[in-house]
């Protein structure tokens, strides 16, 4: 985000978003891989979620100071985390069905698997809205969706390689 007199750009909050949807796939994804039981993935993932949060608002305070030489405001801080908030919040509708898992309302592998699929949809969604607000076409909609979609699930499958590796 970058300091402006009137706060952050929804950019700021639709970046958040996507990020905290390749990153709850990815690390739900790793503890599958593990054989992890869904309230150690839900716990875990929740817990990433929030410290990813916190290292992006410091990282984030941190560059801008850097930037424009400012002194630390509080307000900023506040600025900041609320731009990168989403990013929590694309582990929240995941860590459900984790949630629906751990209390033994749904199998705990169908838990992990539809955590996953919640997150392969957001991906899917945040590129199909991106090609809905790009382009007055339904095709393009739908086109955008996939591509992003698909980068995304790369992404994910580049970032389960490398925490198993």
């Amino acid at each position: 985000m970058i300091a402006r007199p009137n706060g952050p750009e929804r950019a700021d909050f639709y970046a958040a978003a996507v990020y905290g949807s390749i990153v709850a796939a990815a690390a739900i994804g790793a503890f599958r891989e593990e054989n992890a039981r869904p309230q150690d993935v839900a716990l875990a993932l929740l817990g990433t979620m929030v410290v990813f949060w916190i290292v992006h608002v410091w990282a984030e305070v941190q560059g801008e100071r850097i930037h424009y030489g400012t002194p630390f405001s509080l307000h900023q801080l506040r600025l900041v985390a609320w731009s990168e908030w989403p990013l929590v919040e694309a582990g929240f509708g995941p860590t459900v069905f984790l949630f629906l898992g751990w209390a033994g309302v749904i199998n705990e592998t169908l838990a992990q698997d539809l955590a996953l699929v919640a997150c392969v949809v957001q991906l899917f969604a945040w590129g199909f809205f991106l090609g809905h607000r790009a382009s007055e076409h339904w095709w393009s909609a739908v086109a955008s969706g996939v591509t992003n979609g698909a980068l995304g699930l790369l992404l994910v499958g580049l970032e389960i390689s490398v925490l198993h590796h």
